[in-house]
């Protein structure tokens, strides 16, 4: 197990690079510092805020004694979401929270249009979240922490792919209006920190990378449990 998380820890900066390649900065991608409408500009959300009201009404929790693998999904059109799966040394918890105030980037946007001052500690009080403790049994997660180590070797290869094409053509294949997918995985004092840019949520396909396919299965089993 070790020697698995040195591989994880030495590819994490290749897969970031990769991945974030097309985009230098996801402002470029859907989050700029004004656009304009109709002849006239006004003022869109800064992604720094947008990011700290996420953090705000998605907790990701205290850390287990184990491990915790926390998935965020950050949709163009459907409601942000995350889970928190964490695994102890008897116990494990799954937690799953949805916005219920639609997709919250749109929603920041339109508050800023409104003239309201950028403080993203007043506007996350304006979200509202939907907090589930989902009861699950410990082989399911085993299987989704065994699934999620094998999605990384296919991610891995796809992503390198990818790159070797960008060197032989000069372009990379980027979905249009897609989805940002986070995550973190904590064991110990170890901690990474993933995102993935593909295809929107409730797509089909569920995804190009195998990672982003693990992450929606974990999704869309979690959404259906009570």
């Amino acid at each position: 197990m070790e020697g698995e998380l040195d591989i994880w820890t030495k590819v994490v900066v290749v897969v970031v690079a990769v991945v974030s390649l097309p985009f230098q900065h996801e402002a470029e991608s859907r989050i700029t510092a004004g656009t304009q409408e109709g002849g006239r500009s006004h003022k869109v959300i800064r992604n720094e805020t947008y990011q700290l009201v996420l953090d705000t009404v998605f907790p990701r929790e205290a850390p287990a004694a184990n491990y915790s693998v926390v998935l965020r999904f950050r949709p163009s059109f459907h409601p942000e979401s995350q889970i928190v799966i964490k695994r102890g040394s008897n116990e494990t918890e799954v937690i799953e929270y949805t916005s219920l105030s639609g997709n919250i980037y749109s929603k920041l946007d339109e508050i800023i249009r409104d003239g309201t001052n950028e403080d993203a500690t007043e506007m996350a009080k304006l979200i509202k979240v939907r907090r589930r403790l989902i009861q699950i049994p410990s082989s399911k997660v085993r299987q989704w922490y065994t699934d999620f180590l094998g999605s990384f070797g296919e991610s891995l290869k796809r992503l390198r792919r990818e790159s070797e094409r960008f060197d032989k053509s000069g372009t990379i294949n980027v979905a249009a209006d897609g989805t940002f997918y986070d995550l973190w995985y904590t064991q110990g004092v170890s901690e990474m920190a993933f995102s993935f840019y593909d295809l929107e949520v409730n797509e089909h396909p569920v995804g190009m990378l195998r990672i982003v396919q693990w992450m929606n299965k974990v999704r869309g089993e979690v959404a259906i449990l009570k």
